[in-house]
């Protein structure tokens, strides 16, 4: 694993643009997965960090470019989390969320890194821009990856972010999926970060599944390029080291606009820190059956 520095500039997108030419650059020249990122049968992660985070991106067609703000970002993200001491010991891993049933690479996953070494394995993920017309993805085969063949025995508190826009598969392997996410959620504080579908009706379906499952866990995203801004505010009131008025004042003084904080601190209004720490108790996906 890596050291904690993150060298290089964020990299800024254009008017009208949510990523910046330098990530379209990037992502554009990859075109299939690498078999570092693939989860062969004898794969697993693992890491002594106190503070691990996994941030699992869609990207299928609807939702590439929440891995190309990622990139962008990506010393932004890091940095806040070090300088305002918002974790003592993190270490983050991404995966990309595809669809099992039409697409090539529906899972991918990165080793667990700290600093510029991230990097390295984002330039490894494929935005295959596939999935179907079912209006679900595949985010229960990344859960039960991190589920079964993770481990993060030294965590005192864990951090999963899902970030996408559609619902997810009832069934995997003919069993049914819901222990699999609450599985996670006894492993890691999981959340669901929303973009919006793009039909309306569609989308509150999808927004309802999404609440039944996870209640107030699941984050609604008004604006893409918010994505870092709502990670970190999350992960500084779930570690009750600032409150939702105090994160506003920081993002103010790293030059975030008005709408921008308003949009933040609407979507994480309802987020509450633990007062204990989670039970570091491995739960079996076949317990919860």
């Amino acid at each position: 694993m890596g050291g904690s520095s993150y060298s290089r500039p964020v990299y800024s997108s254009p008017k009208g643009k949510s990523f910046s030419s330098r990530s379209q650059s990037q992502y554009s020249r990859i075109t299939d997965a690498h078999k570092d990122v693939l989860p062969s049968s004898d794969r697993r992660l693992g890491t002594d960090a106190k503070n691990p985070i996994v941030v699992a991106l869609d990207g299928t067609g609807s939702m590439g470019d929440s891995a190309k703000i990622m990139f962008d970002k990506m010393p932004m993200f890091w940095g806040q989390i070090e300088q305002k001491g918002y974790l003592s010991d993190p270490a983050l891993s991404f995966s990309i969320v595809g669809d099992q049933y039409c697409d090539d690479a529906p899972l991918q996953i990165t080793s667990f890194e700290k600093g510029l070494t991230i990097d390295n394995w984002l330039k490894k993920l494929w935005l295959e821009g596939g999935g179907g017309g079912q209006t679900r993805e595949s985010y229960d085969l990344t859960a039960q990856f991190y589920v079964d063949r993770c481990d993060i025995d030294e965590a005192e508190q864990a951090f999963f972010f899902f970030i996408g826009d559609e619902d997810y598969y009832r069934t995997l392997d003919d069993q049914p999926t819901e222990p699999i996410f609450k599985a996670l959620m006894e492993k890691f504080e999981v959340f669901f970060i929303h973009w919006h579908y793009f039909n309306a009706s569609t989308d509150k379906r999808i927004v309802k599944s999404w609440r039944d499952l996870m209640g107030e866990r699941l984050i609604i995203l008004k604006e893409d390029k918010a994505i870092v801004d709502v990670m970190l505010g999350i992960i500084s009131m779930m570690t009750n080291v600032r409150s939702l008025d105090t994160y506003a004042k920081e993002m103010e003084e790293r030059g975030q606009t008005s709408e921008r904080i308003d949009t933040v601190t609407e979507a994480i209004k309802d987020v509450k820190g633990k007062k204990g720490k989670k039970d570091k108790k491995e739960v079996k996906i076949e317990e919860m059956l």
